[in-house]
């Protein structure tokens, strides 16, 4: 059963970040911590995530998860613009 399926609106977290854009690396690392908190209450943890800029202030990611029925993976949008971001997951492949 997919637990991320209650997860999978949109999430808007507030950074503390400067400038306007932020590094990949920077934003893997902001988006993991969210997803973190959000999902290790559930008992899922998170196992990898990798971002790639697919333009303007557009990413994309694969995100694969250890949740108590195994091991899945999920496709993630994520939009930044410096500031604030915003991550969606949804099956991979979808």
């Amino acid at each position: 059963m997919n637990h991320l399926r209650p997860f999978c609106t949109a999430i808007l977290v507030a950074l503390a970040a400067t400038g306007c854009s932020v590094s990949t690396e920077q934003l893997t690392r902001d988006v993991r911590a969210s997803m973190e908190a959000k999902f290790t209450p559930k008992g899922i943890k998170v196992r990898s995530l990798v971002i790639t800029k697919k333009g303007g202030n557009e990413y994309s990611g694969v995100l694969e998860t250890q949740e108590p029925n195994g091991t899945f993976t999920y496709a993630v949008d994520i939009v930044s613009d410096g500031k604030n971001i915003t991550w969606q997951t949804r099956p991979a492949g979808s």
